[in-house]
């Protein structure tokens, strides 16, 4: 939708050995964040405190077909295609794909909120809120915007954000819940919702706007297991995350290489690290639904409201 990397990302980048990947994707330099919340005020962080300097708005496709050919010159062989069916083989599973079957000793399912391969293993999702985002890409009407900020800002049923992209667009979504939705999904109600914002509202005058939205799932849900005997499962997997909390990217880059590790003590025949990782996922989520309830209650303009309403306590274990 945009993704915006915060200045803390740039020592993982360089320590999983893409840095120069990174690069080659030309991300457009962040100079830090805006928010209206708690307060119609905009408040603003600079990067320039920051020791790593800036942050970095990305072309996700080019970003993400870097680390592709970054994992290639590792030795990684890419099949591209999809998997038809999982099963026990004497090695470890049976993996039937596009590009033929394959024995491996061990699986790690990287499907996104999917999670193909777990479900087919047993796991279930734990959908802890059902939170979705109208997302458009917007062009600029005359020459290219120089605001390289990331903008939040709070309203009475939801909340917005935008940033730029390396080309020139302007990311925007609108995040709430799918009942208050309804309205904002035609032509006619995305503009008034546009509108009815502050600062928001006045980004947007440089740019075209008649995009109609897509509609994405933005909601917080759990994977469990998230792993077992012979698997594991990573990034949203395992795990989605509110992207009020800024769990992106840089989170599935340290999760990652969290799971690479984790997977040669499992080959090297330690059988208690996966208990031990499936631990630490579980206390690790309940802390994010901590601070995710610490980030809505500092917005307390609308308290009868439905949509901060739920926000204002945590999240029920979810079905």
């Amino acid at each position: 939708m945009g993704d915006s990397l915060a200045p803390s990302v740039t020592p993982l980048l360089h320590q999983t050995g893409v840095w120069e990947a990174f690069l080659a994707s030309r991300p457009l330099p962040s100079a830090g964040n805006r928010a209206a919340w708690g307060s119609r005020w905009l408040g603003e962080h600079a990067f320039l405190r920051e020791p790593w300097g800036t942050g970095w708005h990305l072309d996700r496709v080019a970003f993400d077909q870097q680390l592709r050919r970054a994992a290639e010159r590792a030795g990684v062989r890419l099949l591209r295609g999809s998997v038809s069916s999982l099963g026990g083989g004497p090695g470890g599973w049976v993996v039937a794909t596009d590009a033929g079957t394959l024995q491996a000793e061990f699986v790690v399912d990287a499907t996104g909120r999917r999670a193909a391969l777990a479900r087919q293993l047993g796991a279930r999702r734990r959908v802890l809120d059902h939170q979705i985002a109208l997302v458009a890409f917007l062009h600029p009407i005359d020459a290219p915007i120089e605001d390289t900020t990331t903008l939040v800002e709070a309203v009475p049923d939801g909340w917005w954000y935008s940033a730029l992209l390396p080309d020139g667009r302007l990311s925007l979504a609108f995040f709430t819940d799918p009942e208050r939705a309804r309205g904002a999904r035609s032509a006619g109600g995305w503009s008034a919702a546009m509108a009815a914002t502050d600062h928001t509202a006045d980004r947007l005058k440089p740019y075209n706007v008649t995009s109609r939205p897509r509609t994405v799932s933005a909601g917080s849900s759990l994977l469990t297991p998230s792993g077992g005997r012979g698997w594991l499962a990573v990034g949203d997997a395992a795990a989605t995350y509110d992207p009020l909390s800024s769990h992106g990217v840089g989170t599935a880059l340290a999760e990652g290489r969290r799971a690479g590790e984790l997977v040669c003590q499992l080959l090297a025949g330690d059988c208690s690290a996966l208990g031990v990782e499936l631990d630490r996922r579980m206390a690790s989520y309940a802390a994010y639904l901590t601070r995710r309830l610490a980030y809505y209650r500092a917005e307390l303009r609308w308290p009868d409201s439905p949509f901060w309403a739920r926000r204002h306590v945590l999240p029920r274990s979810g079905s």
